[in-house]
């Protein structure tokens, strides 16, 4: 993309200088002038003061587009608490081009990045999730051609499709920021489109201006409005029906008009304009409003008068549409003083005078109308009319009454996701803008069709990637919850998403906050199932940090340090009065720890307990990282333009500067590349990345590929060679990290490759790890140590030939595991090593322990126990159970349940393991078991699987069809009712406190000599029940000679049953069936010439029959009863 800058002209009474909204009502409380410098703390105090008296915690309140204003601004503020102006932003980016030609020019060096994005562009459960995305703030599709449609993101730019929205290429990641709030396409000729920069409701970008493009977006002029003079905010362009080059801009700092294309721009009337409308089919007269005034122009848009007749005098913020359908009519949305709904007035004679509707439903359902509001009016029908604030609402008399379309939380045909920014007709099709992405509605709101797939605009605020595998990582992003990512995206918890982490011992297990620190998600699946929340102990600040040691021992910062472990959070030191901003644990000594509140820079060294004041930075500190090879050295940087870079040889006890000649960017992030001599340090920045080392002793861009945003966080993959980047508004991207310097001599640990955490073990495991040569040298022998748990080392060493940055797979030797969950630890070292801390590594086994078939596992005592995983403690325990429905065994006194004496928990998926069975030694293999369970009906669910591979595939284990088997075969998305969203098409649902007989013939599975079975609970976030409980577990067969081969093989199940029993036999071709009760006497007789029958007994009285079948000559004579199987517990 090309971009061109050349100076124009423009007249302006003033030049917006602060990056604030001048609507959000604290803002307007200051009264501060526009062309006065903002300190940072009047505004983040007076926003505090408002919401002393509301309720910030309601939906729709406002006070998360506040805090989240305050968390991305943050980082700006220069040592004397103000923020940037526009002016000085533009100058950064400048100051950065140039030293990027200048380093071109001379050669100096040269940039390794290959900077790829890897979205999120879709997720896996987003058909059913009320999350999406990202924000969108206007979208204008082309004037003829209705494939070609534009999309303007707050902080992600311009995005462009040709296909009707299935696909988009990004128009503006080289401008210097990429935030777009208006568009505007010249009707004349479409390649013409023009931008108003920045984002006009949450200040998530600054505004450079309005830009123009003469090719369809895909390289971008000034125009006089520009980074030199441009207002902070841009609210609306609008082009004039016959005229092109005439346009006018709604800003705060007035309402511009161009006669000319943008070549000079013209103050046309003073205020702090949101709004602007040209009559349909009169070009003579245009509207306009501020938060509180209506005006009219009758010359063309030369000069305005204000109008406010009928009108409310004292409303905080208006919004204003008019239609084709009547074009005299102009309808306003206006907004009490308190930013919640005050009513909607039309004028039916051009905006001479206002009638107020009679509507008095609160459409906004919110007081945040300040950050969101929106209204559109059909083009083809002018009683029909459409508002969003946190939901959108339709009229279809005009405004008189309002009726509800959706509901933020609900992800059904009318879902759009919370907040509506943007809500105008284009050929009688409803666009909305949202903070979940991009809608369209073709049916009058009937329905609307998610367009926002394949735009990678999440703003996110953290990310953290697996210390073994690059493909796995995790982040938080804006108002669209946390996102994990494992080969594919998948949204894994909601709120606003936060700092994530990934356990370095278990990459399977991650960690995520949401907005506060008020709740952290826990999921054991990679993020792609079954996540379990934890409350905070207390608020922390908008972005808590959360972090984890190499010992897998999570920590977070409020205004204490705070240790989560065994499902709660304590406080393990004393409180610092404010809360804590950074903190970083020591990747070598997990007893180092360092934190920073504000700029003040603590030390511990006794893991959190106790921490020494080492002294304050010039500025707050933005980011510590400690060096991952020598951890006497740590890095910090610090906030503002000015900020810096800083190292430390000595712990903390003395910094040096090495900023070098770094641009004037804001330092958000630093991390280092572990196992460099030179130590390579990665910066992220408001304007990407840069990368240092200690030959070079400087900082250069390292940034191909990557747009112009704000990089919020970096981790890096030391195995796959990698580095993640967050950015605020165009997702995650990834990039090789470059050649770099080796070593003599060194050896890593790559990766222990077998057995992997999915994997269950039966017995003994042959471990297989692989090590990587990560220095220059040949390496010839590596000694091996490795143990479980805490169990004392073996060693075995391994000899052969490994080449200079090759790989060796190496085969440990076999051991012996106890049933349970263990820990494998392994080490490697060779002679002269140069890092000790990349030869270390762990992994979890799930021991199982061998079946045996033909035994009934009754449960009663510990030789008896299960393998149990779940996410938590309290569920599948074998026991007494003492539930107040569940509170019976079949046998004995023991049974496994969810809960031995309670409901199960919300939002879980658990599992229950069988032994690992043999089927090969026996013959009509047939699970059986005896369960009762009471689980909310087609919410909640329980289903069997097995794996014949020890664990790393799983299958459901037959389907509702089956005999005897489950009671539901409902499926997500199956149309019958709006739930059943966790439904697999086969399961138990719903209540049976009976304990009955469920078997299920396993004939088809008989050749695997090593099967596992496992029962899945899998629970949705609300409601709970006491859930299933489990006796009697066995796998009966019958055990045969080769003598016997030729005899009838049979089998009947369940027995005992309440009605059905199921009847198989083979070696036979036809056979006659007899029932009698105990005295002989014939009862039923039927014959069958296929193997599998089933005896329907229903009919019968409770009582023991025998059951006789005939075949060639024999006769089988068998003991059977149909009681009420609860009687028998």
């Amino acid at each position: 993309m090309k971009l061109f800058i050349k100076l124009l002209f423009l007249t302006t009474a003033s030049i917006s200088l602060a990056q604030i909204n001048p609507s959000a009502p604290w803002v307007k409380e200051l009264e501060i002038p526009l062309d006065e410098k903002i300190l940072f703390e009047n505004v983040v105090d007076a926003g505090n003061t408002y919401w002393e008296t509301r309720d910030k915690n309601a939906k729709g309140s406002g006070y998360k587009p506040f805090k989240r204003w305050e968390a991305y601004w943050q980082n700006y503020v220069d040592e004397s608490g103000y923020l940037p102006s526009g002016q000085q932003l533009w100058n950064t980016w400048l100051e950065k081009t140039n030293s990027k030609q200048m380093r071109i020019s001379t050669q100096s060096t040269t940039d390794e990045s290959n900077w790829i994005s890897v979205g999120p562009t879709d997720f896996i459960n987003r058909s059913r999730s009320y999350l999406n995305l990202g924000r969108v703030n206007c979208i204008t599709p082309h004037p003829t051609n209705p494939d070609i449609v534009y999309v303007g993101t707050p902080s992600g730019g311009i995005w462009k499709s040709i296909d009707g929205g299935l696909t988009y290429v990004a128009l503006s990641d080289m401008l210097p920021q990429i935030g777009v709030s208006s568009i505007a396409i010249d009707h004349s000729n479409p390649d013409i489109v023009y931008i108003a920069t920045g984002d006009d409701d949450a200040g998530d970008s600054y505004s450079v201006g309005i830009w123009k493009s003469y090719d369809g977006g895909y390289s971008w002029n000034q125009t006089a409005m520009n980074p030199n003079n441009s207002p902070s905010r841009i609210y609306e362009l609008e082009m004039d029906q016959s005229d092109p080059n005439t346009l006018w801009a709604a800003t705060n700092n007035g309402l511009f008009k161009t006669s000319n294309g943008g070549n000079t721009w013209s103050l046309a009337q003073s205020g702090a304009f949101q709004g602007v409308k040209q009559k349909p089919d009169d070009t003579s007269t245009v509207y306009a409003i501020t938060d509180s005034t209506f005006f009219k122009s009758t010359d063309g848009g030369n000069s305005f008068t204000s109008n406010s007749l009928g009108l409310p005098q004292n409303s905080a913020r208006m919004v204003m549409d008019v239609t084709k359908a009547n074009s005299d009519l102009v309808y306003i949305l206006a907004s009490t003083n308190n930013y919640q709904f005050e009513g909607l007035y039309k004028s039916y004679n051009e905006g001479n005078s206002f009638v107020k509707m009679n509507n008095t439903t609160d459409i906004y359902e919110s007081s945040q109308a300040w950050f969101d509001l929106a209204f559109a009016v059909s083009d083809t029908n002018e009683n029909e009319i459409y508002s969003g604030v946190l939901n959108i609402w339709k009229s279809s008399d005009g405004g008189n009454n309002f009726i509800k379309l959706n509901d933020w939380f609900t992800r059904n045909e009318t879902y759009t996701h919370a907040d509506i920014h943007f809500l105008k007709f284009y050929n009688n099709e409803l666009y909305v803008g949202s903070d979940g992405g991009f809608f369209k509605s073709s049916d009058q709101g009937s329905t609307f069709s998610d367009m926002t797939a394949d735009m990678a605009i999440g703003q996110f605020y953290r990310v953290s990637v697996s210390k073994q595998n690059a493909n796995k990582f995790a982040g938080g992003t804006q108002d669209n919850g946390g996102f994990a990512y494992f080969n594919q995206w998948n949204n894994y918890h909601g709120g606003d998403g936060m700092e994530s982490v990934i356990d370095p011992n278990n990459d399977n297990l991650y960690y995520g906050f949401m907005q506060l620190g008020q709740t952290l998600f826990v999921n054991e699946n990679s993020g792609m199932f079954n996540t379990t929340g934890y409350s905070g102990p207390t608020n922390g600040n908008w972005i808590t940090p959360l972090n984890i040691n190499s010992e897998s021992e999570v920590f977070a910062g409020y205004n204490r340090l705070y240790q989560f472990e065994n499902e709660n959070f304590t406080a393990i030191s004393s409180s610092f009065g404010t809360n804590i901003d950074v903190l970083e644990l020591d990747p070598i000594n997990s007893d180092i720890i360092y934190l920073a509140t504000n700029e003040v820079f603590y030390k511990s060294t006794d893991r959190g307990v106790n921490f020494t004041n080492l002294g304050s930075f010039p500025n707050n500190v933005t980011a510590i990282e400690v060096n991952n090879n020598d951890n006497n050295k740590l890095y910090v940087t610090t906030r503002g333009s000015s900020g810096k870079v800083y190292q430390s040889l000595d712990q903390g006890n003395s910094f040096s500067d090495i900023s070098g000649n770094l641009p004037a960017v804001v330092k958000n992030i630093v991390k280092h590349q572990p196992d460099t001599p030179q130590n390579i340090l990665y910066l992220g920045t408001s304007l990407g990345v840069f990368r240092y080392d200690d030959n070079t002793n400087d900082w250069f861009a390292f940034e191909n590929n990557l747009p112009n945003t704000s990089v919020t966080d970096l981790s890096i993959s030391t195995p796959d060679n990698q580095i993640i980047a967050s950015t605020y508004g165009r997702g995650v991207w990834m990039s090789t990290m470059g050649s770099n310097a080796l070593a003599e001599n060194d050896i890593k640990l790559l990766a222990i490759q077998s057995p992997s955490t999915d994997v269950i073990s039966c017995g003994s495991i042959t471990p297989q790890i692989i090590v990587k040569n990560n220095g220059q040298n040949l390496i010839t022998q590596i000694e091996i140590s490795y143990n479980i748990d805490n169990e004392p080392s073996l060693s075995q060493t391994w000899n052969g030939s490994i080449a200079s940055l090759e790989q060796e797979v190496i085969d440990i030797e076999s051991l012996n595991i106890p049933f349970g969950a263990q820990v494998l630890n392994v080490s490697v070292d060779i002679e002269n090593d140069t890092y000790a801390t990349n030869n270390d590594g762990n992994t979890f086994i799930r021991a199982n322990k061998p079946g045996e078939t033909q035994t009934v596992y009754t449960f009663e005592s510990e030789s008896e126990d299960l393998l149990v995983v779940s996410n938590s403690e309290e569920l599948w325990e074998r026991g007494v159970p003492g539930g107040n429905q569940l509170d019976f065994a079949f046998s004995g006194m023991q049974a496994y349940a969810t809960n031995l004496d309670g409901d199960y928990s919300n939002n879980t998926k658990s599992f229950l393991y069988s032994p690992c069975f043999d089927l090969t030694s026996i013959v009509n293999p047939i699970l059986k078991f005896n369960m009762a369970f009471v689980i909310e009906l087609d919410w909640d669910l329980l289903y069997m699987q097995y794996s014949t591979d020890l664990g790393q595939n799983w299958n459901v284990l037959g389907s509702a069809d089956d005999p005897n088997w489950y009671n539901s075969s409902r499926f997500s998305g199956d149309g019958v009712n709006d739930d059943c969203y966790n439904c697999i098409g086969a399961q138990w649902t719903g209540t049976n406190l009976n304990l009955t007989e469920y078997a299920y013939d396993l004939t088809g599975l008989g050749t695997n000599d090593n099967i596992i079975f496992r029962f899945v609970l899998h629970t949705d976030q609300y409601v709970t029940e006491e859930g299933a409980l489990v006796d009697d577990f066995v796998i009966d067969g019958t055990t045969l000679s080769t003598n016997d081969e030729n005899l009838i093989k049979f089998v009947v199940y369940p027995n005992p049953s309440s009605n059905i029993f199921n009847i198989r036999l083979n070696n036979t071709t036809r056979y006659n069936i007899y029932v009698r009760d105990i005295t002989t006497k014939l009862l039923f007789k039927d014959s069958n010439e296929n193997s599998n029958y089933k005896l329907d007994l229903s009919g019968f009285s409770k009582g023991i029959y025998l059951l006789e079948i005939e075949s060639n000559n024999m006769y089988i004579c068998l003991l059977y009863t149909s009681p009420s199987p609860r009687d028998r517990g």
